[in-house]
């Protein structure tokens, strides 16, 4: 039904004859097993002009249908595939026989394997069995490559098809959503994300298609785009709808900028980190040091004041540096530039006090691979020396807005 009618049969297509019989099948198997009068049948095929013996003409399309189906049936036998009662006449077929059926089977079943985190809705929540991820992708899979165009292109387009269409056209959109979030999950990000890609060009106000894309992107090393994304969807509801893009965009945005986007490995799987401190507050040096020695896989190597102690640390074998912007006198974003030159293998996380557009953009354009400002949590510094170590971009809430509008500019 996800197309024109077709009726395969051990692999083999039947031949249905004409239109219309053609057509009353595709009416049969909209009511899913349920009794169709001859009424209803007349009004999907002729509309309001049905001919006046139309129950005898429906009668010699459904004869013609079960010769199709059912070959083998002996003359005036009943038919077990449609079915004739006072009612009228019924498909009667497993309904994991009917693509549109299956398709429907399958997002109800992946979507109990692949339940999105509430909050976090471009993440599978809980720890779902891979084994059954697969299998769940395996049938969105096929259901998806069971749709062929038009669901039920063979009728015409009154408005209970019409409605029944635009269900399934929800339905689908549903399985590439879950089978996406799935390969995600599984590690094959860039795939989803081109197949996404083409998804949304289609759909362009549906939040949930483009917020898996978006994440898709940044797991395939794209965050750039991903942001540029997320900015067109705000764009396009505005222009087009009026309306303003829910929480989950902007959470997604931070998320893209903090990169939580993925789950986060756990600490005790990292490698230890050797880390100093380049800050010419005393109090800051003291509470920072005392802070990364107690964290599990860090190792510190030590604290400066200004730049000529930062650059002896850093000759020592550092791996990231956390970078005050001002230094007595001296720039902290200066200081990114010089040490990212001289060593492409450090990774500096500015935490200072600034929070306006220019400082954060100046420090990301000198080099810097992250952005905290100096009220961040002990959580939250801890991952973002995790996630620039693993060549990551961290940037916090509190100057996500402005790394977004400068990351996101074309």
């Amino acid at each position: 039904m996800l197309g024109p009618v077709e009726v395969e049969v051990d692999g083999s297509v039947l031949d249905l004859g004409a239109p219309k019989p053609r057509q009353v099948l595709a009416v049969l198997a909209l009511h899913r097993g349920q009794p169709v009068s001859p009424e209803t049948i007349a009004g999907a095929l002729w509309g309001d002009q049905p001919p006046a013996s139309h129950a005898v003409t429906i009668q010699g399309y459904v004869s013609s249908l079960r010769k199709a189906l059912e070959p083998e049936r002996a003359p005036r036998r009943a038919g077990t595939v449609i079915q004739t009662s006072a009612l009228g006449y019924a498909l009667r077929l497993p309904v994991d026989e009917i693509d549109a059926a299956r398709l429907e089977m399958a997002v109800r079943s992946a979507g109990v394997v692949a339940r999105t985190d509430r909050d976090r809705p471009w993440l599978i929540a809980g720890s779902p069995d891979p084994d059954q991820l697969g299998a769940a992708a395996d049938l969105l899979d096929e259901a998806v490559a069971a749709w062929r165009g038009e669901p039920y292109a063979d009728l015409a387009d009154d408005p209970v098809i019409a409605v029944e269409r635009r269900r399934l056209h929800e339905v689908r959109t549903a399985a590439v959503e879950l089978r996406e979030l799935i390969r995600m999950q599984r590690g094959d990000a860039a795939a989803a994300a081109r197949r996404l890609e083409t998804e949304v060009t289609g759909q362009p106000h549906r939040e949930r298609l483009w917020l898996l894309y978006a994440a898709a992107l940044v797991l395939a090393e794209r965050q750039v785009d991903a942001l540029a994304a997320l900015r067109r969807l705000r764009d396009t509801l505005r222009d087009d709808l009026g309306v303003d893009a829910s929480p989950a965009v902007g959470a997604l945005e931070t998320a893209i900028l903090q990169q939580r986007v993925a789950a986060e490995p756990s600490a005790r799987a990292t490698t230890v980190l050797r880390v100093a401190v380049v800050d010419d507050h005393p109090m800051f040096r003291m509470g920072m040091t005392g802070l990364l020695g107690s964290l599990e896989g860090l190792e510190l190597v030590g604290a400066a004041g200004e730049s000529a102690g930062a650059r002896a640390l850093v000759a020592r074998g550092v791996d990231v540096v956390l970078m005050d912007l001002d230094l007595a006198g001296e720039s902290g974003i200066d200081l990114t530039r010089e040490l990212v030159r001289d060593h492409p293998a450090l990774k500096v996380l500015v935490m200072t006090m600034h929070e306006d557009d220019d400082h954060v953009a100046g420090a990301l354009q000198a080099g810097a691979a992250g952005y905290l400002l100096k009220s961040a949590e002990a959580d939250d510094v801890l991952r973002a020396i995790r996630g620039v170590a693993r060549g990551e971009l961290i940037i916090g809430s509190a100057v996500a807005s402005a790394a977004r509008s400068r990351l996101a500019r074309p």
